[in-house]
């Protein structure tokens, strides 16, 4: 059996999943659509369509600047990169509505593909059996489940995702899939808490030291001498958000 196949998760999208096109993938777990304001927060209606962010309500994938975070972007437009999807919304626990703190949408995408035949594996992964179909089979998957099953993403427990979440992400540890092949992993939650501390040590050491303001427009940080592959630089303490960067002038 191909080892680089992708392992899907069938799972009925129910008849409240509203149809939208994926505009642009941003990260592992984001993406780029347009609806209506109705549909925006989760009420029956049309009106006049806006662009929205939609965000994955269950799982969270590697920041793009970690380990496997590229990988996991490139994985979820593989799987819905300008198709059609299905979104079921939900209502975020934290604002009791349909979007979170950043105005993002919280949903669960579905896709749904047409097979002619289907491949099962044996437990042993070495054999398989190919069932063809007389006509086409009509299946919807669950890409929440399949970027976990995959090895791409983590479960955030404290949403209360259904148990299938959890056993999803132990089966891609337990045959070590994506992120989980690498030596070292950090929850993405973790890596945005440390990296939040940086910040504001960064913050206090530019305040401290009088450092410059950075010059990008709009930007609000400042100024801090950084060590990179070719030497010292100056770097603004809001990295990743701000790139701004310049050679440290000669003593």
């Amino acid at each position: 059996m191909d080892e680089n196949a992708i392992v899907i998760a069938p799972e009925d999208a129910g008849p409240h999943a509203i149809e939208v096109q994926v505009l642009k993938v941003f990260d592992g777990d984001g993406f780029l659509t347009r609806m209506s304001a109705c549909q925006k927060a989760g009420e029956p209606g049309h009106g006049d369509e806006v662009e929205v962010a939609v965000r994955l309500g269950f799982i969270d994938a590697p920041e793009l600047q970690q380990p496997g975070g590229r990988e996991a972007q490139a994985f979820l437009d593989s799987l819905i990169g300008g198709r059609t999807v299905w979104l079921n919304i939900l209502t975020k626990m934290d604002t009791g509505q349909s979007v979170d703190r950043h105005g993002r949408v919280v949903a669960v995408p579905y896709v749904r593909e047409a097979y002619a035949e289907c491949t099962f594996a044996t437990p042993d992964r070495q054999l398989h059996h190919v069932h063809r179909f007389g006509r086409p089979l009509s299946l919807s998957r669950n890409i929440e489940l399949e970027m976990v099953l995959n090895g791409w993403a983590w479960v955030v427990e404290r949403y209360e995702p259904h148990q299938r979440y959890l056993e999803a992400l132990e089966d891609a540890r337990r045959n070590r899939r994506g992120i989980w092949a690498l030596s070292e992993n950090m929850p993405p939650w973790e890596y945005k808490r440390l990296r939040a501390i940086q910040t504001y040590v960064d913050r206090s050491k530019a305040v401290a030291s009088n450092a410059p303001d950075c010059p990008a427009a709009a930007c609000g940080g400042s100024l801090v001498r950084r060590m990179g592959k070719f030497g010292a630089f100056l770097g603004c303490t809001n990295y990743p958000r701000c790139r701004y960067s310049c050679a440290i002038a000669a003593e």
